[in-house]
């Protein structure tokens, strides 16, 4: 396989993290190594594990070392920070602050009701 340079005189990118996430559909199992990799996207095993442990630090995929193999598999991302929405009024109130009067003054009455 011939790589390309680009007119910087880097190598260009010729295997991109969706190519790699295609992988796991093509492979028979749950698990890929990056020899699959390499063999299904036509790259060294050294790109391949580079590629994995990318998506690895992204939270798209896991790893695990078993039998001196290093084996991944899909993960669902977590959901959270990613789906939070900062124009949300909920962001513009205070800490302790129910957004009409302030919790901390009434927390009994709160939290147990008319005392």
């Amino acid at each position: 396989m011939s790589r390309e340079r680009g007119d910087s005189g880097r190598y260009t990118e010729t295997v991109g993290l969706d190519d790699v996430l295609g992988v796991f559909e093509t492979v028979e199992g749950p698990v890929v190594t990056s020899g699959d990799i390499a063999d299904a996207v036509d790259c060294s095993r050294e790109t391949g594990r580079r590629k994995l442990a990318r998506l690895e630090e992204q939270g798209r995929v896991a790893s695990r070392k078993t039998a001196g193999r290093v084996v991944y598999w899909r993960v669902t991302p977590a959901t959270g920070s990613e789906e939070i929405d900062p124009t949300d009024a909920f962001w513009e109130l205070t800490p302790g602050a129910s957004g009409e009067h302030d919790v901390s003054e009434t927390v009994d009455e709160v939290l147990y009701g008319d005392l």
